[in-house]
């Protein structure tokens, strides 16, 4: 029922046009239902004169039919509009609802992503809405035009032959069987339907994102199979909602069928009484010809709104979630000045950080080496709150993090991730994509700073070549410059490498750092990095074993110590004096 609401909020903002669609259906419905009449008394017209032996007053005729002509007419306006405006305004709601849905989707906690797949979410902001549309827009038309033909048609029905009525009617209770039968089955079946979308929508979107990776194993004919199996349960859901809306079709249409039966019957032996005339009888059969319509389209109302039904259980179940935590009011911070005390986190019951603390003043450099799985990223999503650390143990400039506007939080503090992401867009798009007011001095600086000028020429279009999803056209090297071209390019006081050039060579690393001294002049930076050459001019260095700081101290003071550090420093000096003897 919560969905429904949901819906009738979205339909309260359109209810002007929604209007004007019902009225223009009353239009059209009292036009169509003014026809059999006209058509009754152009029948007398020519029944009665044709019995007395007297000859038939044509242009008397001709009135009926004109008249006929005219409200045909008037039906079909109607029917035009009642189309615009009523499936028009369920356009309208299906853009309102897929937008909030993907803004209610980007401010989940970063936790939801981690569990599910993006297909998943692609299915139901795709299919589950369009579900969601057909049972708001022709469900609705379609319904209260049912509705509207069947009390008009009835009334009219009575009228004419209250005794012919009822026998007609007397199927329609077994319509009402039939509906209350089918309509669970039909749930069941289309909620089926839409979960096979989703199992389809994901595999695929991960096929096509790994195509690279499927292709170096040549694991085709695997994804193949794969796609196979969840096409084939696709079909073997839809076979089995396609069988019981038949069913459900095909015993409505029956029921209307006998009724039809009935009345000639009936109707037949009230002629031969000559309790009953053959123009009413006429008359009173295009009204029931008429009604065979709205007992057809309860059925597939009941279907798509079943649908619907289903498709808006998938959505609420995303939109009743709780969004990321953002109660904070200070504004963005202006200096950088970093505090860590006493931080302990775990993801799930065993903490990956343990008493983590540090002091970072605004402007200078804190450098975090250590292991796989040691930590170290954890840190830097905590410090945005992409993750929640406990209150009161992270700071900038003196305010909590959980104190400061979230917008402006991430705004402040600008990553540069290990795993590139790049938009499908061209390379200027990309890199101007957290300040696309900035000017083109700045984004040259930005390049240059970065060490992705060199490449321009070798791309077809230079910055405004397209890279292609998730920048696949580029080199590894190249993507992790393009990224980080777009955190320098930023205004922001705080500046985060996570392990960002891991995939450039160590000559391209050396020109990288030696631009940064420059850039990060002004700036806070924390640089988290496998390669020791990273962390040289760090005014702090931490060393991370097992979610703790092992140890701590500038570089010279930790190759002084001897331990840890000094190892990894003294094994990858080597490794780089190999590899300056084989270049």
């Amino acid at each position: 029922m919560r969905g429904w609401k949901l819906v009738l909020g979205y339909l309260n903002r359109y209810r002007w046009p929604l209007a004007g669609g019902i009225a223009a259906l009353l239009v059209s419905n009292a036009a169509i239902l003014t026809i059999p009449e006209l058509f009754a008394r152009g029948m007398k017209a020519i029944e009665e004169p044709f019995n007395r032996g007297d000859p038939v007053d044509v242009g008397r005729v001709g009135h009926f039919a004109l008249l006929a002509l005219g409200v045909a007419v008037l039906s079909a306006t109607g029917n035009f509009f009642k189309r615009y405006l009523i499936v028009g305004t369920s356009r309208r709601v299906e853009a309102d609802m897929r937008r909030d849905l993907f803004r209610h989707i980007e401010k989940l906690p970063l936790h939801y992503y981690d569990q599910t797949r993006t297909g998943d979410l692609l299915s139901r902001a795709t299919a589950d809405i369009e579900a969601v549309r057909m049972a708001i827009g022709p469900s609705i038309m379609y319904l209260a035009d049912a509705v509207l033909k069947s009390v008009g048609v009835l009334v009219l029905m009575l009228v004419i032959n209250a005794e012919l009525t009822l026998w007609a009617l007397s199927p329609l209770v077994g319509i009402a069987i039939g509906l209350i039968f089918f309509a669970p089955r039909i749930q069941r079946a289309s909620r089926a339907v839409q979960d096979g979308v989703a199992a389809i929508s994901a595999r695929t979107q991960e096929s096509f994102a790994g195509g690279r990776v499927v292709r170096t194993f040549a694991t085709e004919d695997f994804e193949n199979a794969e796609l196979d199996l969840l096409g084939r349960e696709y079909l073997d859901r839809n076979v089995a909602l396609a069988r019981v809306r038949g069913a459900t079709t095909a015993w409505t249409a029956f029921m209307g069928a006998t009724a039809a039966a009935l009345t000639l019957f009936v109707g037949g032996r009230q002629i031969i009484d000559g309790e009953f005339t053959i123009s009413r009888l006429i008359q009173f059969n295009s009204y029931q010809a008429i009604l065979i319509w709205p007992m057809i389209a309860f059925g597939w109302v009941l279907a798509l709104i079943q649908r619907g039904r289903a498709g808006l259980e998938r959505i609420q179940e995303i939109m009743s979630l709780d969004l990321e935590a953002d109660d904070g009011t200070v504004d963005a911070p202006r200096r950088g000045h970093v505090e860590v005390r006493d931080l302990t986190f775990a993801y799930g019951d065993e903490p990956v950080l343990r008493d983590i603390a540090f002091d970072l003043p605004a402007g200078r450099t804190l450098g975090i080496v250590g292991a796989t799985g040691s930590g170290k990223s954890t840190i830097v999503s905590l410090l945005t709150r992409l993750y929640d650390p406990p209150r009161g143990t992270m700071r900038i400039d003196g305010t909590d993090v959980h104190d400061l506007t979230l917008d402006r939080l991430r705004r402040a503090v600008t990553i540069v991730p290990q795993e590139a992401f790049l938009f499908s867009a061209t390379l200027r798009e990309n890199i101007l994509h957290g300040r696309p007011d900035a000017t083109d001095a700045q984004l040259d600086a930005a390049v240059e700073d970065a060490r992705l000028a060199a490449d321009l020429p070798q791309l077809p279009d230079g910055l405004d070549t397209v890279v292609g999803e998730r920048g696949v056209t580029l080199s590894g090297g190249q993507k992790q410059r393009a990224t980080l071209a777009r955190a320098l390019i930023s205004d922001a006081p705080i500046l985060v490498l996570d392990d960002s050039l891991s995939a450039v060579d160590s000559e391209t690393e050396t020109a990288i750092l030696h631009n940064l001294r420059r850039v990060r002049e002004g700036r806070t930076a924390i640089i988290v990095a496998h390669r020791i050459s990273a962390l040289r001019d760090a005014d702090h260095i931490l060393l991370l074993r097992d979610g703790h700081i092992a140890e701590q101290g500038t570089h010279d003071e930790l190759v002084a110590l001897d331990g840890e550090y000094a190892r990894i420093a003294r094994a990858q000096a080597l490794e780089e004096e190999i590899e300056a003897i084989d270049r």
